[in-house]
């Protein structure tokens, strides 16, 4: 009996010292949270609330007559949960779900219902059923059978994405640029702090897995969208730069090669083209030569001897020189002539029109040898040996050699008069030629006339920066301006002069690889000029790098210059040249060419615009779209230029 009372005596103890134990344990517990508080809070809070970054809309950038040349656009990616699709539901709509995603993909339903059996069978909560669709066909998927009903039923999971986009694709597409993990390039690079906007952010709470819901905070930033950038790009004229590039670097399967077009007052740039073959022999536009490829620009510099020499009076247009035969030996070197005519002597005129490398060369070495500095120093007054400055990133830095540096020796004077030991852009040397066209006065090259907040002006670039205000005497222009008209009427480009469309330039032919023994040589051919050959409204430069069908300026070059100028000299008021049908032609192109400029307030005119184009930029800028139908837009229920009321629906129909 004593026994039983001693056991139950000690498990009453032990079950009053567990007792005690378990509350001191609490009372700790309870001390330690107490003083553990603000941990806890902050583990929790980092768990299910977050500071949510809102990403600012970017700006537009616009063509010169206001055509939307890139823009932010919204795409859909768009993933199904298997799970949450309930059996009866999936088996009943499957077939039906199949049969539209077959008429809106392309793809045999076959393919969709053995691989939603599939994924239903997995359970995939996160299938990737389609990537970066525009809101038209957003729209149309989220109707079909099972996505319905949304994605707590149909499991219907909709990501969506901001993407930039250009309106011309290929048209251009390196000049505008991008601003990414890339880097900044063109446009898009150069006005980034314009175009990004300020990001926004905000507080939000973790609701399940995948949702977060906003939470309202003293804290939260609004977003602020970015600045719209008009640039001078006009679409219609990059558009004639593109295509005549594009066939003639077809036509000589050339390597690569740019076109740049110039305004001669203003300095604005309305096409610059620059295409590159790619290994499934097409053209597309990757790299911006016209900028950043620096080269030995070969007969084109010409030019700049020559005016050179005007300059000093070491010359006069009537004086006579001896090139030799087409051949002059120089320190054990040979200069040749590739266009000799078979003169013994020229004029300074003659020597530019038909290209005389021994000419030149003769002009400059027997009036400098003694004092090269003196040429060099015109080459500096010109700023040729230094960057431009443009706005647009990658410029490459010209070289000039010059006297007492390690680069110079006894011909290094003589070959640089025609272009060699010495690199410069296409964009610089258009630079120089436009100041000639420009009765002597150096313009900076200019790709931006506003800047836009809102609607509002914040920034206008409406006068020419003046780079240099006289490069050269009046009567030295006038004479170098006579020369390249020769070139045109009278030398190497004689071929394609015509009295309706007359135009100054230079060729340029240019060996790119000579010292190299053994390799077969390539070539750089060039024209640059500007047109009309009197008051010129245009300058524009054609480089063509190494084609394999001619090697020529004249023959490479030169034809995509004469149909630019030809093409643009009808819109210039020079000569009325077009027949009824190629103006009905011009006039549908440049119809075809021009995108929608919206205003908040009023309606735009929609009609005959694809509508996977028209809807997506009209519901980003805040108007209240219903349609019906894929195609072309055929009606609109709002006149173009109506005022809009706050929140009204516009109905558009589409082709079927």
């Amino acid at each position: 009996m004593k026994r039983k009372r001693y056991i139950l005596l000690y498990k009453s103890y032990l079950i009053g010292f567990l007792f005690i134990f378990i509350a001191a344990l609490i009372i700790f517990n309870l001390f330690y949270i107490q003083n553990s508080s603000e941990g806890y809070k902050k583990y929790v809070i980092e768990k299910t609330i977050r500071s949510n970054l809102i990403k600012a809309k970017r700006g537009n950038i616009y063509a010169s007559d206001r055509s939307i040349l890139a823009m932010s656009v919204i795409k859909y990616n768009i993933h199904v949960d298997f799970r949450s699709i309930p059996e009866k539901l999936f088996k009943e709509n499957i077939y039906s779900l199949c049969n539209s995603l077959e008429f809106l993909f392309k793809k045999p339903k076959f393919f969709y219902i053995k691989k939603f059996q599939l994924e239903k069978k997995k359970g995939n909560r996160y299938f990737l059923l389609a990537k970066n669709i525009d809101y038209p066909h957003f729209k149309i998927l989220r109707n079909f059978p099972i996505f319905n009903k949304g994605q707590i039923r149909g499991g219907f999971i909709v990501e969506k994405k901001i993407c930039r986009i250009h309106t011309l694709g290929n048209i251009g597409k390196r000049t505008l640029g991008y601003d990414d993990h890339r880097g900044k390039v063109g446009l898009e690079g150069a006005f980034s702090k314009y175009l990004k906007g300020r990001d926004g952010k905000r507080l939000e709470q973790k609701i399940s897995s995948k949702i977060w819901k906003p939470l309202k905070s003293e804290n939260e930033i609004d977003p602020e969208d970015g600045k719209d950038v008009y640039s001078t790009i006009d679409i219609y004229l990059q558009d004639i730069a593109y295509h005549a590039l594009l066939q003639q670097l077809s036509i000589s399967q050339a390597d690569h090669g740019c076109v740049i077009l110039m305004d001669v007052k203003s300095g604005e740039i309305p096409a610059m083209i620059n295409l590159e073959k790619t290994k499934k022999n097409t053209y597309e536009d990757l790299r911006n030569f016209s900028v950043w490829e620096g080269s030995e620009p070969g007969s084109t510099f010409k030019t700049m001897s020559i005016l050179a020499a005007l300059e000093d009076k070491k010359i006069d247009i009537n004086m006579i020189i001896n090139t030799k035969g087409g051949v002059m030996k120089l320190k054990g070197k040979k200069i040749r002539d590739s266009h000799y005519k078979g003169y013994l002597k020229m004029n300074p005129k003659q020597i530019l029109e038909f290209s005389s490398n021994v000419g030149v060369a003769k002009i400059i070495y027997d009036n400098y040898k003694k004092n090269p500095d003196k040429f060099i120093k015109h080459l500096c007054k010109w700023k040729l040996d230094k960057k431009i400055g443009i706005d647009i990133p990658g410029e490459s830095s010209p070289f000039i050699p010059k006297p007492g540096e390690k680069n110079w020796n006894s011909i290094t004077l003589p070959w640089m008069t025609f272009g060699y030991n010495i690199k410069l852009t296409p964009l610089q040397i258009l630079t120089f030629y436009n100041a000639i066209a420009n009765k002597g006065k150096m313009v900076k090259p200019m790709f931006i006339k506003e800047i836009k907040y809102n609607g509002k002006s914040i920034k206008k670039y409406t006068k020419p920066i003046v780079i240099n205000y006289s490069i050269a005497k009046k009567s030295s222009l006038s004479k170098i301006q006579n020369m390249l008209e020769g070139v045109v009427k009278n030398g190497t480009a004689k071929k394609y002069y015509h009295t309706e469309y007359p135009y100054a330039g230079k060729t340029g032919t240019t060996q790119l690889n000579y010292w190299i023994k053994g390799k077969p040589l390539t070539y750089n051919s060039s024209f640059v000029g500007y047109f009309p050959a009197k008051n010129p409204k245009y300058s524009c430069i054609v480089v063509i790098s190494k084609p394999e069908i001619g090697y020529y300026g004249i023959e490479v070059a030169v034809p995509v210059f004469d149909k630019i100028a030809k093409s643009i000299y009808p819109i210039i008021g020079r000569k009325k040249i077009l027949k009824k049908e190629n103006k009905e032609n011009l006039i549908n192109k440049i119809v075809e060419s021009k995108k929608i400029f919206i205003e908040k307030s009023k309606m735009p005119n929609v009609i005959s615009f694809p509508g996977k184009e028209v809807i997506p930029m009209l519901e980003n800028n805040g108007f209240n779209i219903r349609y019906k139908g894929i195609g072309k837009v055929i009606k609109q229920s709002v006149k173009p230029g109506s005022k809009l009321k706050k929140n009204q629906i516009i109905f558009l129909k589409l082709e079927e």
